[in-house]
């Protein structure tokens, strides 16, 4: 039987008697759990000589921590790795599901089971039950905390497809436990092609709510500033939600707009504040190329090239500012421009290509919607009285608004989406998937 001084604190969330009695379940294993702990959310990290497996080792821990019954945890981080690796394998989070404590009452038989990644996966299908009633403290027990914290926090794999966060608004999500429910494919690493076709993805399946939210943010941007402040928010929403749904999260829109109410003018403030670095950094290009073409006259279409790159890079560097100010608790407008900008180093030229494909694919829209436009200026130059530039004129000047309108209605959410898949990848790799969307 555990000590009972061990199982007390653990049950009291204690990381240090909690790993020593994972420690024991897993010593036969060869595998060794460090565990840290921060606020209400448990850090587990597993590893051993080879890479331990990954749906095994957290229907393990989800077990025995229920069986546990530690009410002053409420998430779970689990990360695996190969000992002597800096980075993590895999990563995966669930919320804990309280049950009464039975730890005196479990005998469960800890089987052979394999822990360890093989071709078939076999581990997934077998009970991972571990008793954890009979558990005394681990002689590779790590220290209180261990070093869990300070280990370079890096994801292997990209995006992990995780089954194991449920929706806490029932009405307006289902179980992602549910026997009839299909997780989303997990992303692969950040690249053009990935997060492109993702995003599409995920478009496709959420369109009508998407675009009704465009369409009201949409209304809001004809009211002067409340209104403008109204849609940067409304976008902010979209992007939240789309990384709710990658991250196996979901909120509700009026959970997350309830969220968000107090962070409006935020989202005004980051806007105001990147444009004007935008237009700081487009004037100084514009005086350097310009004495550079006034010099060599010869080199303007380079200059120019050159000129929009540098433009696009810094760019680049703020395209997920809202993010931050969506995600990420006691945020404000230069703290998520800052984090923008830590989060986008290194990635830059893959933003930069996702950012230009993008572009390419809306172009086609944006085309079929000028359809009417393209169809009208033949006939003004047709006949080019005063009378029929100005009949031409009357019926362009509507079509245009609406064409805009409409272009801009169907692409915004798309680069919302966009923008949260970059930010939750950069995320992912930088930190591991410790996501944590409810404030």
């Amino acid at each position: 039987m555990a000590e009972p001084n061990t199982l007390k604190l653990a049950k009291q969330g204690n990381p240090k008697a909690i790993a020593a009695m994972i420690n024991r379940s897993l010593r036969a294993k060869h595998i060794i759990a460090k565990v840290n702990r921060q606020d209400d959310c448990l850090q587990v990290l597993v590893e051993s000589a080879q890479i331990p497996n990954q749906k095994a080792m957290v229907s393990f821990i989800r077990q025995g921590l229920t069986k546990l019954g530690v009410e002053t945890i409420k998430t779970v981080q689990v990360y695996g790795r190969q000992k002597g690796q800096d980075s993590f394998a895999w990563n995966q989070s669930f919320d804990i599901e309280f049950s009464p404590p039975q730890v005196a009452d479990v005998h469960h038989s800890d089987p052979d089971l394999n822990l360890h990644h093989t071709p078939t996966d076999v581990a997934s299908d077998n009970d991972i039950s571990s008793d954890v009633d009979d558990i005394k403290p681990s002689v590779s027990e790590p220290p209180p905390g261990s070093n869990f914290a300070q280990v370079p926090r890096h994801a292997a794999g990209g995006y992990t497809s995780s089954q194991t966060r449920q929706p806490r608004d029932h009405a307006s999500h289902r179980s992602t436990q549910s026997s009839h429910s299909q997780p989303r494919q997990p992303m692969k690493p950040l690249s053009v092609g990935n997060v492109v076709s993702a995003g599409l993805r995920l478009y496709r399946d959420r369109f009508k709510l998407y675009f009704g939210l465009a369409f009201q943010g949409f209304l809001w941007g004809i009211v002067p500033i409340y209104g403008w402040a109204k849609l940067y928010q409304i976008q902010g929403i979209i992007s939240r939600h789309a990384i709710g749904e990658f991250s196996e999260q979901p909120e509700t829109i009026e959970s997350i707009r309830n969220q968000l109410d107090r962070k409006m003018w935020d989202f005004w403030t980051a806007q105001i504040l990147i444009g004007l670095i935008g237009f700081a950094v487009n004037f100084g290009l514009s005086i350097v190329s310009g004495i550079i073409v006034g010099i060599a006259s010869s080199l303007e279409a380079i200059i120019n090239l050159v000129t929009l790159g540098i433009y696009l890079w810094v760019y680049a560097h703020f395209f997920i500012t809202e993010l931050p100010l969506a995600v990420e608790r006691n945020m404000k407008p230069k703290t998520a421009i800052n984090r923008s900008w830590e989060l986008s180093k290194g990635f830059v030229p893959n933003i930069m290509g996702i950012i230009a494909v993008g572009t390419l694919l809306t172009i086609p829209l944006g085309l079929i919607v000028l359809i009417p436009i393209l169809i009208t200026i033949p006939t003004v130059l047709i006949n080019p009285s005063p009378e029929a530039l100005l009949t031409a004129l009357g019926m362009l000047v509507p079509l245009l608004f609406i064409a805009f309108a409409c272009i801009g209605l169907l692409v915004m959410p798309f680069w919302q989406i966009i923008k949260a898949l970059i930010y939750y990848d950069l995320r992912n790799r930088r930190e591991g998937t410790g996501l944590q969307l409810r404030h």
